[in-house]
């Protein structure tokens, strides 16, 4: 049976994107009739997955080039209604499932990604507070909700990052009942504040102080910097950097591991050397 083509009415678009628009215009004109996807597959010659991958949405849309249907597009609206809300992406996806939806977590949370990107507006971040079932994990013997979980994922965070997720009462609570982890804060602003201001009077009474460190482990870092203290002389006083290095080292170690095995060496030069 000969199918009968569509006058496309797109404009602006190339060739292939102007035949996928007739292609797409017939899929659900045949669907509108009442045709199964065999029937549609076998008419049109085209595979039954393309027929699904088709069966809904605005055909101008649908024939650009990269767009995909998902099962998530059912929901748009509703995520970006959560987006303005002010909800977290968890929370988002725990109201998606409430709603019907039945796929992976791992695909709503990459398809929040391409809304956020879309809306140019991120989602809230996940609140700190744990609940229950999530807090038993890093405490045993919970009593419930009422109590108030952090992880150490979220002290290191705190430590390294200044990340602002802990409140002001998680910060005094761990600084006033744990002073080791003060101390491990004042060293890392220390050290770091040596190198902004290329400070060497600084990095001797850092080295001064914390070698008599009542942490083992300060105490030893300290040391270490005694021992090398000519190259970290030179690190603090000097714009230059080995970064660079050691960055394209770890790219080429990192093309070297992925490719063994599958790849030829033509393959392997041509992706590590540049050619002029």
């Amino acid at each position: 049976m000969l199918v009968k083509k569509i006058v496309s009415t797109v404009d602006n678009f190339s060739p292939r994107e102007q035949k996928r628009y007739q292609v797409i215009c017939q899929i659900q004109t045949f669907l509108k009739e009442g045709c199964s996807y065999r029937e549609i597959a076998k008419r049109m010659g085209i595979s039954r997955r393309t027929v699904a991958k088709y069966r809904a949405g605005n055909p101008k849309e649908l024939c650009e080039s990269g767009i995909n249907q998902s099962k998530l597009d059912v929901y748009k609206d509703e995520i970006i209604k959560c987006l303005h809300n002010g909800y977290s992406k968890s929370k988002t996806v725990k109201r998606l499932y409430s709603l019907g939806y039945r796929g992976a977590k791992s695909t709503a949370f990459d398809y929040l990604v391409k809304i956020e990107r879309y809306k140019i507006q991120n989602f809230a971040p996940q609140p700190y507070v744990r609940t229950y079932t999530e807090g038993m994990k890093y405490k045993a013997g919970s009593k419930g909700k009422s109590a108030d979980y952090i992880t150490r994922a979220g002290i290191f965070q705190y430590l390294w990052m200044n990340d602002n997720q802990l409140t002001p009462e998680h910060k005094d609570y761990i600084l006033k009942t744990y002073p080791m982890v003060w101390e491990i804060l004042s060293c890392i602003r220390s050290f770091r504040n040596v190198f902004i201001r290329r400070s060497m009077p600084g990095l001797y009474l850092f080295i001064e102080r914390y070698s008599n460190s009542a942490i083992p482990e300060l105490k030893s870092f300290a040391k270490g910097l005694q021992r090398d203290i000519k190259a970290v002389e030179n690190a603090v006083a000097s714009d230059l950097s080995n970064g660079f290095v050691e960055g394209i080292n770890s790219k080429l170690k990192m093309v070297k591991r992925t490719m063994y095995g599958r790849c030829s060496r033509k393959l392997l030069s041509a992706k590590m050397i540049l050619r002029c």
